[in-house]
């Protein structure tokens, strides 16, 4: 290459790099390249009243429609309880708790002990009546000592508990028992 051609091209450089740094100046003092700060709008110019204004409150509108729920919270939601007739249900739960009782009995005797010496006081029993009137989750929780032989008699007769069918599905109960105290009466006489 020859000197011409590279001074030529030194010169289109130098003349391009200083075209680019005028249009660049002029770009950035046009208020191109961000606001410009001699420029005003139409709104700038209007005062602003500070006394006497008020805006008065919007009235907003309330909606009527019922809230919608995701399909997925109705869909994991649980059935509704079924239904029993509440003095129907009060005999056949008292039925069903007299064979209870002899729960402590019957450990005593296994165990060759006096009933009194069993440990049985309260207990909090839990099922589900089945649409078929058939007992499951049978739970049976101690809420003072009680025998454990005790717990395990209470829960094997509960499985094997039915009941009227109730309406509209399953049914969950919870109810509180209590067995009878398994002493004599003072006023009773012991025989030797």
């Amino acid at each position: 290459m020859d000197k011409t051609k590279i001074r030529i091209a030194i010169w289109v450089g130098t003349v391009s790099v200083a075209a680019y740094s005028s249009l660049l100046a002029h770009a950035q003092t046009a208020g191109l390249n961000g606001l410009d700060p001699n420029r005003t709008g139409r709104i700038a110019n209007v005062p602003v009243a500070h006394e006497g204004t008020t805006i008065a409150p919007a009235v907003l509108r309330q909606s009527r429609e019922a809230p919608v729920t995701p399909a997925a919270t109705v869909a994991l939601a649980p059935p509704p309880p079924g239904v029993i007739d509440d003095k129907l249900l009060a005999g056949e739960i008292a039925a069903r708790f007299e064979p209870i009782e002899l729960c402590r009995i019957d450990v005593a005797r296994a165990k060759q002990l006096r009933a009194e010496a069993v440990a049985a006081d309260r207990l909090t029993l839990r099922w589900t009546i089945q649409p078929t009137g058939k007992v499951t989750a049978t739970e049976v929780v101690a809420t003072t000592p009680v025998d454990a032989d005790v717990l395990h008699c209470v829960k094997q007769q509960m499985t094997a508990w039915t009941f009227s069918r109730p309406a509209g599905g399953p049914l969950p109960l919870e109810r509180a028992f209590k067995f009878r105290s398994a002493e004599l009466p003072a006023s009773l006489p012991t025989g030797r």
